[in-house]
């Protein structure tokens, strides 16, 4: 059986494996480092981490077994799994897929518009049937986080800050706004942070928070 490792079966790969390799070992706790190795949502700090080392490998095993597919899907189906808590970013995902891929657990066929979509291999599916019993953990947990999630603050503000955070970023490095435009959206948030500020600070806290 492989190592937690998974050395390269294909010869001539192993500079590029153990750059891979490197890249997902970084982001193997997912630690929130300016956004490069995934999104968290909430209060970061409070927030529990999602994947230990190794476990974003088996999450995405377990998903391409269900269903093949891209890598934007299993972006997508981790969000949903999660909540909405944790987005991994293009630069982990992938990375870990090629790594998969090397490995021969997966397998990437050509798909519409040039995009890759990933099957699982027979060697794919004995590595998930040995770690089976660890994968369940992981998804008990991310059902937990879902739950626990219900009736809360993310809950009630979610489509709101994907409204903001979409608005924000796709005109962020626009030249075209003059400065009292600037002006007016700076004041609009300051306006908007200071009001939930005073209502926060305001709502009584259960104890134990």
């Amino acid at each position: 059986m492989m190592n937690e490792e998974m050395t390269t079966r294909k010869p001539g790969g192993r500079r590029r494996r153990d750059k891979v390799y490197n890249l997902i070992r970084r982001g193997g706790h997912h630690e929130h480092r300016g956004g490069h190795e995934g999104r968290r949502r909430g209060r970061g700090e409070k927030l529990h981490r999602l994947f230990e080392h190794g476990e974003l490998r088996r999450v995405l095993l377990a998903l391409v077994a269900k269903k093949p597919s891209h890598g934007y899907e299993l972006i997508k189906a981790i969000e949903v799994a999660s909540s909405g808590l944790y987005v991994p970013s293009p630069g982990v995902i992938y990375p870990t897929l090629t790594l998969l891929e090397e490995q021969d657990f997966l397998v990437a066929e050509a798909a519409e518009n040039g995009r890759k979509r990933y099957r699982i291999t027979p060697a794919g599916e004995a590595e998930l049937a040995e770690h089976q019993t660890a994968v369940d953990v992981i998804f008990a947990r991310l059902a937990q986080v879902t739950a626990n999630r219900e009736g809360n603050l993310a809950e009630g503000i979610a489509e709101t800050m994907k409204r903001l955070k979409h608005a924000l970023r796709s005109n962020m490095m626009r030249t075209d706004l003059s400065a009292e435009q600037i002006a007016r959206v700076n004041l609009a948030l300051q306006t908007a942070v200071e009001s939930i500020e005073q209502e926060l600070a305001a709502a009584p806290r259960e104890e134990g928070e």
